[in-house]
């Protein structure tokens, strides 16, 4: 049993670490995260004792029935000793005395979790979980002679279980009632009650109404505004077909490529920049687009996506499976499940493709302009283009995010969620939100958005290194290898003074007297500047090279493939004996923890140097290939909306999570289409057309 608590123990931290990068509230002190289920692995173990034998229904009723005759003698008479509200009581008596004739009470009875089950079970599934009938107690809804329908309730503490009480018992009496009757001592309870529109909720309706109307408005225009332009241009084709003067002939030519070149006013061409039709076909074109166009990166971005959302659909369950004792025993010693736990080096991965971009299209305009650059456009293109899908998933987040489910635990997680949200809006809007509440980042508003933060924080101090390099090679060079160096002793420095484990499947950190780490190195600029300068780099090369192919010897260049290769596997698996406790001394944590974030990069770094310098053979097909074109184009939706998507289907879920290795396939591949399904609409809502919008402000032509 010792072993098989530490198991469980290991395997709680690693989600609840796993999810820090996009969950609400997980205990990430690790130390107190340790205590509480310690705790409650060796109360749990007891709780069989105290619990009578033979809970059945008859049972149950019979200590509600207690607690009811012992809050009123006689209806309407209440006793108050009890802190059972006197509606509630009076409503739970009826309830109680129709017991088992009607059907209703019957059904409301039969809706209730069992603890005892719970306890039982628990030795044997390491489930947590005992939520009953939640839409079945939904169901019980008031008549003439009942003034009460069902109300589900979930009770948390040592677990969690379910209960239907009458809707007239607000959570503070569902608490109180199960403690009199002798049913348990929540922690906390939480009810299922009807949540009408607040006013925040009316305002984003509002927001989102205008939005799909302008939609609509746009998609009308340019569908009417081409047909017209298609009818005249069909008419002076006629014309001129038919004219048999020269100069008639040649007039009548002139008009049709006018026509042809002819544009909507400025009204006209803000409309279209919302048109589905326009921005559909601008999506969802395989054409990657001019000269100097990275083309590798497309299948890279993707793969990258599909590797985190991968990670998230697996972890984000985790404090809702029903049996964890499998995925202790089996899952969590398996060597695939490492790909899942390295999904953080995906991220690392957009660090290095922003950094690389920002770099390579910054030098390139710059080569074109002399040195010269705006850098107000520089930084106001970049907020331009992050900031109105973000803030409009914020809106949808802050409110009507309460609205895209409901299930036993799903209010409070979503409430959870929109409490920080409004605590912390401002920081949120202004890319801070890594860094603020400090240290407890974890708590933070859309808890993904940290990646965010950290790529618009980074974006805000790189013209200092692109500067450096467009003016002097060596300079710029010796700038990017110095704040390499120094993000990766940082990183180091912290890890080593926290004590950071190698991996999350350690759930001990090294310095037992300090309970802090991974919050103040993941979600941090100076944990991911190494990634993303190794792109900044990058960025550079490409744009010195401008497009060369560059010869490489065949077995150098075989050679760095092996050498990119077994880099990234190492990194991947190389952890396999801590995740089976065999623990290693902590330099090699820290060394592990300090430079793999800059080994993975700069091995992805080498696969887009090798595809677009000529010597990535077929891997460059494969990466280049047209059909990752439109689904590159949706990434960045799709990071922003994916979340949202596992988290409405997770926390709406009337059952606990089984977790088996197809079910976990199927959830995945649903929520990837999904996601990228989301990500489109998210396109053709806000971010094409503000792209769209800068071009009109800018006069850029499209």
């Amino acid at each position: 049993m010792a072993v098989r608590r530490e198991l469980y123990f290991a395997f709680v931290v690693v989600l609840s670490c796993a999810n820090f990068a996009t969950s609400q509230k997980f205990g990430h002190d690790i130390r107190e995260l340790k205590a509480k289920v310690e705790l409650g692995l060796s109360q749990i173990s007891n709780l069989e004792d105290q619990l009578p034998s033979g809970m059945t229904d008859e049972a149950l009723v019979r200590r509600l029935r207690t607690l009811v005759s012992g809050i009123s003698s006689d209806v309407g008479a209440m006793n108050t000793s009890s802190n059972v509200s006197v509606a509630c009581g009076n409503d739970l008596t009826q309830l109680v005395n129709d017991w088992p004739d009607e059907t209703y009470a019957r059904q409301m009875v039969a809706s209730f979790g069992s603890r005892l089950n719970l306890v039982r079970r628990f030795e044997y599934t390491y489930g947590l979980q005992s939520w009953g009938l939640f839409d079945v107690c939904r169901e019980v809804k008031p008549t003439a002679d009942r003034s009460f329908g069902g109300q589900y309730c979930l009770a948390a503490g040592l677990g969690s279980v379910g209960y239907c009480f009458p809707d007239s018992c607000n959570s503070d009496d569902v608490k109180n009632a199960i403690f009199e009757a002798g049913l348990g001592d929540p922690l906390a309870v939480f009810c299922a009650e009807y949540r009408p529109f607040r006013v925040g909720d009316i305002v984003a309706i509002v927001i989102f109404s205008i939005i799909a109307g302008v939609m609509i408005l746009g998609t009308l225009y340019d569908v009417i505004w081409h047909w017209n332009l298609k009818r005249k241009i069909k008419r002076s084709e006629e014309i001129a077909n038919i004219d048999t003067i020269k100069e008639e002939l040649i007039k009548n030519k002139s008009t049709v490529d006018e026509l042809k070149k002819k544009r909507p006013g400025i009204l006209g061409r803000i409309l279209i920049t919302f048109s589905v039709i326009s921005n559909g076909r601008k999506i969802l074109s395989a054409t990657s687009g001019g000269s100097g166009t990275i083309s590798s990166i497309n299948g890279i971005r993707v793969i990258s996506m599909m590797w985190i959302i991968l990670g998230h659909t697996f972890s984000f369950p985790a404090e809702l499976f029903d049996n964890l004792r499998y995925i202790v025993d089996d899952v969590l010693k398996r060597r695939s499940i490492l790909v899942i736990y390295a999904g953080i080096y995906g991220v690392d991965v957009f660090f290095l493709l922003s950094g690389m971009l920002v770099t390579y299209l910054a030098l390139r305009h710059m080569r074109k302009t002399k040195g010269r650059m705006n850098w107000f456009l520089f930084y106001f293109h970049r907020w331009w283009r992050l900031s109105p899908p973000y803030y409009l998933m914020l809106l949808l987040v802050t409110t009507l995010f309460l609205y895209l489910g409901n299930g036993p635990a799903h209010d409070q997680r979503v409430f959870y969620v929109q409490k920080q949200c409004r605590d912390n809006w401002w920081a949120a809007l202004l890319y801070f939100h890594n860094l603020y509440p400090w240290p407890s980042s974890t708590d933070i508003c859309m808890g993904w958005v940290w990646y965010l933060c950290v790529d618009m924080q980074l974006f805000v101090i790189s013209p200092f290194f692109i500067i450096l390099l467009h003016k002097s090679a060596k300079v710029g060079t010796l700038a990017v290898t110095s704040f390499i160096v120094a993000s990766i002793a940082t990183v180091a420095g912290l890890a080593t003074h926290y004590g950071y484990p190698i991996t999350f499947t350690d759930s001990t950190y090294y310095n037992d007297n300090l309970t802090r780490g991974d919050d103040v190195i993941y979600p941090t600029p100076w944990s991911h500047l190494q990634a993303y300068l190794v792109g900044v780099y990058l960025g550079y090369v490409l744009c010195r090279l401008d497009g060369q192919q560059v010869k490489i010897n065949k077995f150098l260049n075989l050679f760095l493939w092996c050498a990119a290769a077994a880099t990234a596997l190492a990194i991947v698996y190389g952890v396999y004996p801590s995740l089976i406790g065999d623990r290693p001394e902590q330099w090699v944590a820290v060394l592990y923890k300090s430079t793999t974030s800059f080994a993975f990069v700069t091995a992805v770094a080498w696969v887009i140097f090798a595809c677009e310098t000529g010597n990535g053979g077929p891997v460059n097909t494969l990466l280049s290939w047209s059909a990752w074109t439109p689904l590159s184009r949706l990434t960045y939706g799709a990071y922003l909306v994916h979340p949202i998507v596992l988290f409405a289907y997770y926390w709406g879920r009337k059952t606990p999570v089984h977790y088996t290795d197809m079910n976990m396939i199927y959830y995945f591949v649903a929520s990837l289409i999904l996601s990228y399904a989301c990500a489109f609409v998210l396109s053709l809502a806000i971010e094409a057309p503000m792209i769209g919008l800068e071009k009109i402000i800018f006069r850029r032509r499209p």
